[in-house]
């Protein structure tokens, strides 16, 4: 009967054992191995390891990540640009919006994700959310009062083969375009008051936050290889500021998505 007993005992001992490996297994590649990734970008940005951010961080899906959001915020600068033209800004709104949006999200998105800037976001202790919205801002100003936008009329090329100007496209519309759009005049002093690229993100003074398991919001996964995180400067608020997708990809944990809050 002992004899009996025992093959039964070393049997339970050998599976508890194999779940415990398990375990420890899922452990290491779905806690453990994130964290050290997302220590391995933390260190790049404080070294301003540039290649080493190329390695951890896939730029292009972080940019398909982000165009939500940008977009939403461009198109709230330009609507709010074009209704100071009353009524006839609003019909511009609707028949433009389509054309002159998508350029601007798109210069947004090439400037704004790139290594070297979250590097400088991450120097200027600004959260996410400040330093997007001052690089909306900055690339809507840029586009000297939305005028400078080429616009293809409806159909097509127009008889002559040209495009037009948004700021000739309102003047049909009888839209003042040196309110909206703004002139020479305006340029000038769009190009004057817009900060040099070194200046946009200025460093705050004080010392930069620490972060540790408090500033988790929230954990959960996007797949069987995927997880999303949600983080807060702030360890005493309830929402996370920045939510960052991981994926495990080509071998690696790889940051591949940033949501900022609201």
């Amino acid at each position: 009967m002992s004899q009996s007993r025992g093959p039964s005992v070393a049997r339970l001992l050998k599976t508890k054992s194999f779940g415990t490996i398990g375990v420890v297994a899922l452990a290491a590649f779905y806690v453990a191995w994130p964290l050290y990734a997302g220590y391995e970008i933390k260190t790049s940005l404080d070294m301003h390891n540039v290649e080493a951010l190329n390695a951890k961080v896939d730029f292009p899906s972080v940019r398909v990540s982000l165009k939500p959001a940008v977009t939403a915020k461009v198109d709230q600068v330009v609507t709010d640009t074009l209704r100071k033209a009353g009524t006839a800004g609003g019909a511009l709104a609707e028949k433009l919006k389509e054309s002159v949006v998508p350029r601007i999200v798109d210069g947004v998105l090439a400037a704004f994700v790139t290594p070297e800037m979250l590097i400088r976001i991450h120097a200027s202790g600004k959260s996410f959310k400040e330093a997007l919205d001052s690089v909306v801002f900055e690339r809507t100003s840029q586009a000297q009062g939305l005028g400078g936008f080429m616009v293809v009329p409806e159909g097509g090329q127009s008889g002559d083969g040209s495009q037009s100007r948004l700021e000739q496209v309102a003047g049909k519309l009888g839209i003042d375009t040196s309110k909206v759009f703004g002139g020479a005049a305006a340029k000038g002093a769009t190009e004057a008051a817009t900060p040099p690229p070194a200046e946009l993100l200025p460093a705050k003074s004080g010392a930069k936050p620490k972060y540790g398991f408090g500033n988790i919001k929230h954990f959960s996964f996007t797949g069987p290889l995927g997880l999303s995180v949600g983080v807060a400067r702030d360890a005493t608020t309830r929402t996370p500021e920045l939510t960052a997708d991981l994926t495990f990809v080509d071998g690696s944990w790889k940051l591949t998505g940033l949501v900022p809050g609201n």
